[in-house]
């Protein structure tokens, strides 16, 4: 296990490498040994991708792959790692994790972020531009691995959802008074869940310095219903509102309202199958669809069984 240890730590910094360097040319060392892939890791939009499945077993895992979800599931110890194709949110025990770089399918091979790979299971490396060579210089401890399933430190950075928290989780911030925590929850029972951080502000009882201090620890949480649907070729190369060009093969969404760039969870009800998706473009058309609240990709809605419309649930994560 310490030798594959050793592999997984060459993950971090690589996917800061320049788009000058080519894969096949980079050297990694570990602890005085040279380490090599099979099949050799892929530069995309200047992030370094490597094989999932020779990574993931090398460190111990077991890997599946659901043909229908087109979604690689990895397991080792107590981490669970599920990364659909296309998606910018793979998720580290079901916890989303926004990456740059979508995972991607390279002659019926799976390729993922390294940078992506290392904050799943820890890792810990120096990038020597000169030479072109990644230097380990510290042994992943397997029992820091294993922590990062249950209280690791991974998970502690996970912000406190504020429309479900309880006084006492609020008022445990530091520099958060049990009066200000009372107050942000009386406000959250009078009108209802929070929705925005400009809500938050405009409170009395918040200035500008706690404020600052909230949202470096909570996130807002609340959930839509309504019907879902999906648009795809004809749109396909097309400009987003966002300016980004749509790519129906990605897990991306058009909503009419949230901030481009939102995390959302939208779930299917007549499959219970869920997906997560990035706010980049605009849409339904609310003149003559106002039931519909979400336009997912072509392939965020065939991974949730969505063939064209359907009741959905949307979970939307706010952060600052």
């Amino acid at each position: 296990m310490r030798k594959y240890a050793y592999m997984l730590l060459l993950f971090l910094l690589i996917s800061g490498i320049p788009v000058a360097v080519a894969a096949s040319e980079i050297t990694v060392v570990a602890n005085g040994e040279y380490v090599e892939f099979t099949h050799t890791p892929l530069l995309e939009s200047g992030r370094m991708l490597v094989p999932m499945r020779e990574m993931f077993t090398a460190v111990g895992a077991a890997v599946t792959w659901d043909n229908t979800t087109r979604t690689a599931l990895a397991v080792v110890d107590n981490v669970r790692v599920s990364i659909p194709v296309g998606s910018f949110l793979p998720t580290v025990n079901d916890d989303p994790i926004l990456i740059d770089v979508p995972a991607m399918l390279v002659d019926n091979r799976m390729y993922i972020p390294l940078r992506f790979a290392a904050e799943a299971l820890g890792a810990d490396v120096v990038w020597e531009a000169s030479t072109g060579t990644v230097f380990i210089i510290t042994a992943a401890d397997t029992s820091t691995v294993e922590a990062k399933g249950g209280e690791g430190d991974w998970n502690n950075d996970l912000k406190l959802d504020i429309n479900s928290a309880e006084l006492h989780s609020l008022a445990a911030i530091e520099g958060i008074s049990e009066a200000v925590a009372a107050a942000l929850l009386a406000y959250r029972d009078a009108i209802g869940l929070y929705r925005s951080f400009d809500e938050i502000r405009t409170l009395p009882s918040v200035t500008d310095a706690l404020f600052d201090v909230l949202t470096q620890h909570i996130r807002i949480v609340y959930t839509q219903e309504g019907i879902g649907s999906w648009y795809g070729e004809k749109f396909h190369g097309n400009r987003t509102s966002s300016g980004e060009v749509y790519d129906m093969y990605l897990h991306t969404a058009a909503h009419r309202t949230l901030p481009f760039g939102t995390m959302v969870k939208v779930t299917y009800l007549e499959t219970g199958h869920s997906v997560w998706v990035r706010i980049n473009d605009r849409g339904p058309c609310g003149v003559t669809h106002p039931e519909r609240i979400i336009d997912l990709s072509r392939a965020a809605a065939e991974t949730i069984g969505l063939r064209w419309i359907g009741p959905v649930v949307v979970e939307v994560i706010k952060e600052r």
